[in-house]
C-alpha cells in the first residue's frame, strides 16, 4: 500500500524524559486504528517512545514493559494501547499466531517495535519513526514520518 502523501519531522531528543515529551505530544492526534511502527537499533529507546505515547494518551506509562518475550502487551488508556515486538518472529505468517491482525486497526492505537523486521508490517504505518543514536550516550536522532493512505 502506497501513501498519498507523507510529511516528516526530524528532531533530537536528549534523555528518555525528551522522547517520552515527543511521543506523547505526537499521539494527541491519535485515532482508533492507527499503527505506529517503531525502528532503531537495540537499546535506541522504542520501549521509551511507547511509555510516553501512553502516558499521552491517558495511561500509566509505569505499566509499559518491553513486549520482547510476550510479543504484545495492551495498556488501558483514553485509546487502548497495543504494544508488539517482531523482534524475536521467525516469519511475517507469525504475525497470525499472535493475533496481530486482530489488534492493528482495531479499536486501539498500536505500536510495533521493530516493525521493519516485515516489510507488509512497516510499509502498512500511518507513523514511522524511527529512532538512531546520536553523538552523546542520552542524545536520540528521531525521524517521524506521518503517512496519509486512501480510505476506502
Amino acid at each position: 500500500m502506497r501513501p498519498l502523501s507523507e510529511s516528516r519531522l526530524v528532531t533530537e531528543a536528549v534523555g528518555e524524559r525528551e522522547t517520552e515529551d515527543l511521543a506523547a505530544r505526537l499521539v494527541k492526534t491519535a485515532v482508533p486504528g492507527e499503527v505506529y511502527g517503531l525502528v532503531g537499533p537495540l537499546g535506541a529507546g522504542k520501549t521509551v517512545f511507547v511509555r510516553g505515547a501512553v502516558r499521552g494518551l491517558g495511561g500509566d506509562p509505569a505499566q509499559v514493559r518491553s513486549p520482547t518475550f510476550t510479543l504484545m502487551n495492551l495498556y488501558a488508556a483514553r485509546i487502548p494501547v497495543s504494544h508488539f515486538d517482531l523482534y524475536r518472529l521467525a516469519a511475517e505468517s507469525d504475525l497470525d499466531g499472535i493475533g496481530f491482525d486482530e489488534f492493528a486497526r482495531g479499536d486501539g492505537v498500536t505500536f510495533v517495535e521493530w516493525a521493519d523486521r516485515f516489510r507488509e508490517v512497516a510499509d502498512a504505518a500511518d507513523v514511522l519513526v524511527r529512532i538512531e543514536f546520536g553523538d552523546g550516550p542520552d542524545e536520540r536522532r528521531i525521524t517521524v514520518i506521518r503517512r496519509h493512505f486512501a480510505t476506502g
